[in-house]
């Protein structure tokens, strides 16, 4: 009987073979033990001890991480990895492997691939397919993020002591409330981890006196997020429930976290209200994309059409919607290219015209890589499909 791995052959097969295309390094498949499954890694020994012993340790690092790191092998080859899960139990591994020409910036200072987008797309290849624990791991990138920002902040504390709490959070308070009132989490959570460091500090045992502050800190950040369009209701609501719970916390760890996620959710009410906000210019320039497809339009119409910086409309339109405008733009002409090759007879240089393509050639090649098909074979096929 195989060994359940969490991850099948030909399931395996299509993955690597993309990830090879996509990056020219070879996958493997391992047991939880680093012992190779399925394909070969590209090893002088794979299946020795030590390489095996690494590639168990690829994937305990970013099962503890939530990320691929980056682990040497004795063969001169680097690895990294994602376990292979089910529910909380790891099976496996997906374990890539390439040689440190590679992996290290050569004479012109620049490496062969981009290992942290190649980590990132291994993971986010495994969890497409379902092959691992996605919250878990995201959630574990979050706490590692967190440890690091305030080790960052104990750090800095101990360089640039300050004389009093009360006067680092008179410093702090500027920053931190401006980072909210424009949205910025990360700026926030590194002003967060500073504050909570020399407060905890200074504090020590005695949780009261950082709970005093805390409790300002609250009140501050929720006012502040009402000015920048946040719903009262929710933040209110959470104030309440968050000062509640405050009176309950006993230690310094249970004051961390509770104020981290009291300003992850004062960020979430924010991001919700500009998402709300977003929607009137971005309806307005969905309907002009719509009404002027057959037109010479691009992004600088779209935008003046949602009254719109060209700049600030490209970011709002990818945030929201998850896709640049012109990809937008494609999809929709490519829709309706499609609705035309199926229910008329027009030549295919009418249709690409008709859809605001600038020529045949570019029609053919965007709705091929849109549909997966050329505009003639897709015409074809819908025929033989209403023959039937």
């Amino acid at each position: 009987m195989t060994e359940d791995i969490g991850i099948d052959i030909e399931t395996f097969a299509r993955l690597a073979a993309l990830y090879r295309q996509r990056w020219a390094v070879t996958l493997c498949a391992t047991d939880a033990a680093g012992a190779v499954v399925h394909g070969q890694i590209a090893c002088n020994a794979a299946n020795g001890a030590d390489c095996q012993v690494q590639r168990h340790a690829a994937i305990s690092a970013c099962h503890r991480w939530g990320e691929p790191t980056i682990e040497a092998c004795a063969c001169g080859q680097f690895l990294w990895a994602v376990p292979l899960m089910r529910n909380q139990q790891v099976l496996g591994g997906l374990v890539a492997s390439a040689p440190e020409s590679q992996v290290l910036p050569g004479p012109g200072g620049q490496a062969a691939i981009d290992m942290r987008a190649s980590c990132t797309d291994l993971r986010v290849l495994a969890e497409r397919e379902n092959l691992i624990n996605a919250p878990l791991l995201e959630a574990r990138r979050k706490e590692y993020l967190r440890e690091q920002l305030r080790a960052d902040a104990l750090h800095e504390f101990k360089e640039t002591p300050y004389d009093s709490i009360r006067e680092l959070f008179l410093l702090q308070e500027p920053s931190l409330m401006a980072a909210i009132r424009r949205g910025d989490p990360r700026a926030a959570r590194e002003i967060i981890n500073s504050v909570l460091v020399a407060m905890l500090q200074r504090a020590g045992e005695n949780v009261t006196v950082a709970k005093t502050f805390f409790l300002e800190l609250v009140v501050m950040m929720c006012r502040t997020a009402v000015e920048a369009g946040g719903n009262p209701e929710q933040l209110l609501g959470a104030n309440f429930q968050s000062l509640s719970r405050l009176s309950t916390l006993q230690s310094s760890e249970e004051l961390a976290t509770w104020l981290h996620d009291v300003l992850e959710h004062v960020m979430a009410t924010i991001s919700a209200a500009e998402s709300r906000q977003a929607i009137v210019p971005l309806n307005a320039a969905l309907e002009f994309m719509t009404e002027h497809l057959g037109e010479n339009i691009g992004r600088d119409d779209i935008a003046r059409a949602a009254h719109l910086s060209p700049h600030y409309f490209s970011r709002l339109f990818r945030r929201e919607l998850g896709m640049s405008c012109t990809e937008c733009l494609n999809q929709m002409r490519t829709d309706r290219a499609a609705e035309l090759l199926a229910k008329t007879d027009l030549p295919l240089s009418r249709i690409a015209l008709n859809c605001g393509f600038s020529d045949q050639s570019y029609f053919t090649k965007i709705f091929r890589k849109i549909s997966g098909q050329t505009p003639r074979a897709y015409r074809e096929a819908r025929r033989k499909q209403t023959n039937d």
